[in-house]
Formats: C-alpha cells, sequence, structure tokens
C-alpha cells in the first residue's frame, strides 16, 4: 500500500525524492475523497501505477491542483493518463508549462467546486512565490507546501546538512526556508494569511518536503511562522 490514511477521507502518498539546493527532498501529495466521491489530489507526485490503482479505488480523479508555481514537474504524467480530472494551479504557471491544459486558476476564488469541505487561503508578500494553503474540514488538516519544510538531516550529504542548517530547515525546528523569508516584501501580507491559517484550528499540517506534524499543528505553524509579526 502507498496511500497512508491520517482521517477521514484523507491519505498521504509519498515520492520520489527530489535534488534542491544540495539537499535531498521527499515529495509528499495529499488525496482527499469529496462527498460526492470524486478524489482531490493535492501536488501529485511522481506517477506509478500501483499509486494510481489506490486511488482509482478511492473514486474517480476529478482534481489535480498545483498549490504554488513550483510543484508542477509530474502534473503532465498525471493529465495524460487522466484528462478528464480538472488541472488547477497558480496564475503565473500556465505561462511556464505552456504544455499542460489547465482548467481553471487557484487566482480565481469565484472557482470553489470543492467548498465547504476544502477551505483555503494564499499566502502572499514574497518575491519568490505565492503559495496557496489548504484546509480539510473533515479531518481538521492544514495542507501546505513549501512554506515550511523540516528534513531529517540522516540521509544528507554534508553540503545537504549544511544548507538545511543554514536555510533553517533541519528537523526538528524546520520551517520557513531562509531564502524565501528573505524576499518577503511584506510582511503584513504574510502574517495575514498566517492569521487565518491560524484560525482554522487545525489538528494536523501536512508539508511536503520533510516531516510534517502529526498533532499540535496549529502551535506547531505558530512557531515556524513566529519569523511573522503575528
Amino acid at each position: 500500500m502507498q496511500l497512508e490514511p491520517i482521517g477521514p477521507n484523507i491519505w498521504l502518498a509519498n515520492g520520489t525524492e527530489i535534488k534542491f539546493m544540495g539537499m535531498l527532498l521527499g515529495t509528499r501529495s495529499t488525496i482527499v475523497r469529496l462527498n460526492d466521491g470524486g478524489v482531490w489530489m493535492h501536488s501529485p507526485v511522481s506517477y506509478n501505477s500501483e499509486l494510481a490503482t489506490e486511488i482509482e479505488n478511492l473514486g474517480p480523479i476529478r482534481y489535480l491542483v498545483a498549490p504554488n508555481i513550483y510543484h508542477h514537474f509530474f502534473l503532465k504524467e498525471w493529465q495524460d493518463r487522466y484528462p478528464d480530472a480538472e488541472l488547477i494551479g497558480p496564475r503565473d504557471l500556465p505561462t511556464k508549462r505552456p504544455d499542460l491544459a489547465f482548467s481553471a486558476l487557484l487566482d480565481d476564488l469565484q472557482y470553489d467546486p470543492w467548498s465547504g469541505e476544502i477551505d483555503r487561503v494564499v499566502f502572499t508578500g514574497s518575491r519568490a512565490f505565492d503559495e496557496h494553503v489548504f484546509f480539510h474540514r473533515a479531518s481538521r488538516t492544514a495542507i501546505l507546501t513549501d512554506l515550511i519544510a523540516n528534513v531529517r538531516l540522516d540521509d544528507q550529504s554534508t553540503l545537504g546538512r549544511l544548507v538545511a542548517h543554514i536555510e533553517g530547515v533541519a528537523h526538528p525546528n524546520g520551517r520557513t526556508p531562509f531564502l524565501y523569508r528573505l524576499g518577503m516584501r511584506d510582511k503584513a501580507a504574510g502574517a495575514r494569511a498566517v492569521a487565518a491559517i491560524l484560525g482554522w484550528g487545525a489538528t494536523q499540517a501536512v508539508i511536503s518536503h520533510g516531516e510534517w506534524f502529526r498533532e499540535d499543528a496549529t502551535q506547531e505553524l505558530r512557531k515556524r511562522f513566529a519569523w511573522l509579526p503575528l
């Protein structure tokens, strides 16, 4: 089994590792079965037939969601195999990936087919990228991508360990990467987004890279975002 259940109608799937700034990073997708039986797939990991079969057993894949402009590497693999699924991403991603057929943009806040089940907040204020953060109500799970990393150092090279410490993403105290924090042009905007995220009262929080927060998530998120004027 590649799917890990973490609450009612929500699962995680861990994918292949990628190299980034000298670090070896795991990848992670969050899969939600909606009330109508359709499947919502956040930040798809690399495709493999076993994982696809497990997801198909949950229900038809309706939505493939890219939460920021960097989580696009495996989208085509899934879109080619599930052309009827709606591909949804941030406003700048269609320009970056003209080979993909997007059905809608996350920045269109009127587009909300999973309303009532999955909430979202847009974290803005950085020169690097915006990130759409989600909250699955039934499981009280916040779903983040790159705003926080919490990377174990065991399998990292000497360079990887050094970069993780410099960036401030080493487990167990991983937080928002230093370069992203450095690029914040509007900390007040970021703080408003985090206030909304904390207002969800999440009990667990998934991140894409590193150890995620299986309990006390609201407190953990508050601590990891303490660099903002909360």
